[in-house]
This record gives structure tokens, sequence and C-alpha cells, in this order.
């Protein structure tokens, strides 16, 4: 189905099957390479839905989807593709891709992101055996244009495993931090939504944190997805967020409302259930995420770092070691601190 927003879906009820829901903004490209992945797939969703986010790359978008909707309409699987009257921004659109998808179980994915072959299987087989959970998270395999060389995979657990309330709540931005191939429960989900959240770009970490205080966090075993490494964010053209962000890049104020935002979440979620969270996310920005951070932001003015660090002391994300070493590494030795951080992803792996 290619429709508008302001066009009614069909009357079609699906309780059971997979509705893989893509939030497109810009990237023809990557989108119709994820398409094909899609396609290639040993199992096949019953739906495919596209919420296209009033990109300036739109009527490409449009055409490639025409394309694939003969295409998938032969495999008999549904492709709804929507397009919005404005730029409702990332929170907003995971929530409507949620709210109209057709099936029980949503698989989320980035629009330049890829499934692997077996993706959907390594899906089914985990969700047959938990059919009550309410989020599941995946391994994924790392890649910048060629998914048959990656750069490694990206694991939090050695092994499948339901994570909950009993367990360490910075598994919670480990498992859900990155939206591609997270299985969402619909009917789940639909009870919890919210805008409440729109602008923090992590309305995946509001779900996963109400999932882990509840039913927990399902992890597969095996890599369902590829993750695409290097394209910079395309934030800022929404009314929530484009005063903060800046497409194409992370601004230090940007960054640091993002993670005020998963700060907020866990601890309003974490009192609603009386389960304490926000301090684990907080060392887990504070310590494990800021590597990353500082990793992205090596080579940048020395204003730029001074007001990434100021920004970061205002969330009290600045008071340990590795945060200062890592500021101390970039403004002292700037674009030569790169090897650093690639000696130290080679000693990790």
């Amino acid at each position: 189905m290619i429709k508008s927003e302001n066009v009614s879906f069909f009357n079609i009820k699906m309780t059971q099957g997979y509705s893989i829901a893509i939030p497109a903004y810009g990237r023809p490209n990557e989108f119709k390479d994820l398409l094909e992945s899609i396609y290639e797939m040993d199992m096949l969703p019953n739906e495919i839905i596209i919420c296209e986010d009033f990109s300036k790359e739109r009527n490409a978008i449009r055409a490639i989807v025409e394309k694939y909707h003969t295409i998938f309409n032969t495999k008999n699987v549904i492709l709804s593709y929507i397009e919005n009257e404005k730029n409702l921004g990332y929170d907003a659109n995971i929530r409507k891709l949620i709210d109209l998808a057709l099936c029980k179980w949503v698989i989320l994915i980035g629009n330049d992101d890829l499934f692997l072959k077996n993706g959907l299987n390594e899906i089914d087989n985990f969700c047959k055996r938990n059919e009550s959970i309410a989020m599941i998270s995946r391994p994924f395999i790392r890649f910048e244009k060629d998914i048959n060389k990656p750069l490694g995979i990206s694991r939090i657990l050695s092994t499948e495993a339901i994570i909950g309330k009993n367990d360490s709540a910075k598994l919670i931005f480990r498992m859900c931090g990155f939206v591609g191939g997270l299985v969402i429960n619909k009917e789940w989900a639909k009870k919890l939504a919210t805008d409440k959240y729109d602008g923090t770009l992590f309305y995946q970490i509001y779900l996963a944190a109400n999932a882990f205080c509840t039913t927990g966090i399902g992890y597969l075993a095996n890599p369902s997805v590829g993750g695409r490494a290097g394209n910079p964010p395309l934030f800022g053209d929404s009314e929530k967020d484009g005063n903060l962000h800046i497409p194409g890049s992370y601004s230090a104020k940007g960054r640091a409302s993002m993670w005020k935002g998963v700060l907020d979440i866990g601890k309003e979620v974490g009192n609603l259930y009386n389960i304490e969270i926000r301090e684990e996310l907080r060392r887990e920005l504070m310590v494990r995420q800021s590597f990353h951070v500082f990793e992205m932001n090596v080579g940048v003015s020395k204003e730029t770092l001074k007001e990434l660090k100021s920004e970061l002391k205002k969330l009290d994300l600045f008071d340990h070691w590795i945060p200062k070493t890592l500021y101390f590494l970039n403004i002292t030795f700037g674009k030569n601190a790169y090897y650093v951080y690639y000696l130290t992803r080679k000693i990790m792996q």
C-alpha cells in the first residue's frame, strides 16, 4: 500500500507475524540497499512499513518504493508507505511506525542499515519461545560500505538471554542505544506511547527502560542486522530537535540534550516501578560511552572540546578519570589522538 499521511489504511487486522518498520529520511541509495537486503532474506516479513519524514529526497524514495512494491507483492509481502505532511522528527516517527504497523512484532531498522540473510529466522526462533516478551535486542555486524567486509561484531552478551530488573541497568543503553534490529511488541508499546521524550532521539530507550522493569529485554545469540558506520546523523529538521541538532553532525549541545534525555527517562521510569536505574545509566554514559563521544571528536577545535566538557559537567558526566583523560588526550594531541583510540579498539576486540 502506497499512501500519503491523510489516507486511511485498509482494515487489515494481523495479530501475529512481523512488520519491518523503516523511518525513512534521505539516503535513497542506502534505502534501496536495505529493501534489497530484506528481499534476499531466507524468511520474509508479513509487512514492510515505511514512514518518509518529509526529506528533500522524498521523490527518489517514493520511486524506489513504487519499484519494490511490485517486487514484494509477488512474495505476498505487504508494503505500506506513508509520507508525513511535515517533519515529525525521529522519536515521533518511530512511535508512528509502531502504531500503524499491522503485526504483533515490529522490527525497527535505520534506513541506511541492512538485514542479514538469516536475520528474521533468528528473530522468529526467539519470539516463538518468548511470546510475552516486550522487547528484543541483538548483536549486530558493523560495516562501512560493504557488509561482506565487516569491521567486526558489536556484542553485549555472549549468549541468548533475557535481561531485567535483577540485572545491571547499564545494559539498557548498551543493548538498545542502536535502534537497528530492535524488536518491539506492538500492543505493549502502544499502551506506553507518549510524546514526552520527543527530541531526545532516544524513544527506544524509553521503551527499553519500561521493558527492563517489567518483562525484561530479550537478547539474541546471533546477529540479525548490519549497522552502517561512518554516516553522519541527519537529525535537526523537526520542531522538537531543530534548535540543538545540526544535520550531518553531533554538536556538543545536541549530544548533551540526548544524554539528558536518557537520564530523565531513567529517573522517571525508575520512579514509576520503584527501581533505581538512573545512576547506572549515568555511570554508563560517563565511563563507557564517553570513549565513543571523544573518539568521534578527535581533531575538532579546542573550542568545541571545551564546549563538550562544559556540557558534560552540567550533567555530572565528567567526574571520572576516563572522560578527563580522553579530554586531555584530544585537546593535547589533536588528530593524532586517533591512533590511541584505534589501538584501544584493537586491544578490546
